[in-house]
């Protein structure tokens, strides 16, 4: 199940409109697989506008960090969906 999501990231006081992120489409089992976050891709262009950010001391880093938390939450909804209709699949076997 493909997950495409889109929502403004506020990091300290910089906000980064109509930021995007999918899930389900990407990764199989790797190293990080329980990490928060993993399976998701954040567009490129979000992440280094936040890593400018850092750079010119304009937010900390715990900031940028921070700015992901609509992703990890929304990411965690799609967790929910996702066990859920794996559930009912293998249930219908």
């Amino acid at each position: 199940m493909m997950w495409e999501k889109c929502h403004d990231l506020t990091a300290g006081p910089h906000r980064i409109p109509a930021a995007r992120w999918i899930a389900g489409c990407l990764y199989d089992r790797r190293p990080r697989c329980g990490a928060p976050g993993w399976g998701a891709a954040v567009e490129l262009p979000v992440v280094l506008e936040l890593l400018g950010l850092v750079a010119r001391g304009a937010i900390t880093a715990e900031q940028a960090g921070k700015a992901f938390g609509p992703v990890l939450a929304d990411l965690a909804v799609y967790d929910r969906r996702a066990d859920a209709l794996l559930a009912e699949a293998a249930a219908g076997d």
